[in-house]
């Protein structure tokens, strides 16, 4: 959370979220760095992020908070969902983001979609490389096939942490060799959005994505660190275009407990179907809650529900 996560602005399957507004580094820049004795150079103890993406078998993107990300969409499924054709950029994906917490140790948070037959083998994989499971719960409620979302925490060597990850996805319907794709650019009013949400979205493989960091600092208490909001520390809001100005909006608020109740009444106050309420890691302080949400209908209607939710999370407004 991670998402994540993961937590998730994604322009392709290599980028990554549940994970959450992105800054990406372009290579170009950092090899000219590299070239000219800059920062680009590794400091003795740093982490090979290299050499974490041969592991985990595509190479990360570099995003804000000096987050390392990767992700794989699952472009194996047919999802419906109450009669929506799911875009699998709707977090129907695989993700990690990793944070650097001291010399060659890293912070792993992420989540996988999985079918109802993959959860125990995917569980075992992790459990047996020492990849904490976090959280196994819905994200959305009438969808075909069957889904589930597993949440997933490690803490140590990230390219260990990155190999047993790899495994458990090959355990999965999951193409972890999968292409970059193109999709056709948001089909909806997204200035009007962005006026709305009081936030700008990203375009990532057709779905429009808000990314709201918590006003709250949160810290892991295992491993000692701030999590950057690209883990698990915002909320998502996603729009999956329908044609004429409609939408299909999902995604979760990310609350403290005095938040929870407040954010459903909003949302309910405006005809939002809930879906979950739960958690998504174990060791956040403030302990967080993330409730999943569906409904479709006139975007602009539903950014206006979804910014009644955001006021009460005390998201500002841009």
């Amino acid at each position: 959370m991670t998402g994540p996560c993961s937590r998730r602005v994604r322009a392709s399957p290599a980028s990554a979220h549940g994970f959450r507004h992105r800054a990406p580094i372009l290579a170009a820049a950092a090899a000219v760095l590299a070239m000219s004795g800059g920062p680009a150079l590794a400091k003795a103890g740093d982490v090979d992020w290299n050499a974490v993406g041969r592991a985990i078998g595509r190479p990360l993107q570099t995003e804000a908070g000096d987050v390392h990300t990767a992700e794989w969409l699952r472009t194996d499924l047919r999802v419906v969902n109450a009669g929506v054709r799911e875009n699998p950029g709707m977090e129907l994906n695989a993700e990690a983001s990793f944070h650097r917490t001291g010399p060659g140790k890293a912070l792993m948070i992420g989540e996988v979609t999985l079918k109802s037959s993959e959860v125990n083998k995917v569980a075992d994989a992790l459990r047996q490389g020492g990849v904490e499971i976090t959280a196994l719960h819905k994200h959305i409620q009438d969808e075909t096939p069957r889904l589930w979302w597993m949440h997933y925490w490690a803490l140590g060597d990230p390219v260990r942490i990155a190999r047993t990850l790899h495994t458990a996805l090959a355990r999965t319907g999951i193409p972890l060799n999968q292409p970059e794709t193109t999709e056709p650019p948001v089909a909806l009013d997204t200035a009007a959005l962005d006026r709305v949400i009081g936030a700008k979205g990203e375009d990532e493989n057709g779905v429009l994505q808000y990314h709201i960091p918590v006003a709250q600092k949160v810290t892991d208490t295992r491993a000692h660190i701030t999590l950057p909001y690209l883990m698990e520390a915002s909320t998502l809001l996603m729009f999956q275009p329908l044609g004429g100005g409609r939408a299909a909006v999902n995604g979760d608020f990310t609350m403290t407990a005095d938040q929870v109740n407040p954010v459903i009444n909003a949302l309910r106050s405006h005809g939002m179907t809930i879906v979950e309420l739960h958690n998504h890691m174990l060791y956040e302080q403030p302990r967080l809650f993330y409730m999943h949400f569906w409904k479709t209908g006139n975007a602009i209607a539903l950014a206006r529900a979804l910014r009644a939710g955001l006021d009460q999370v005390h998201a500002p407004h841009h």
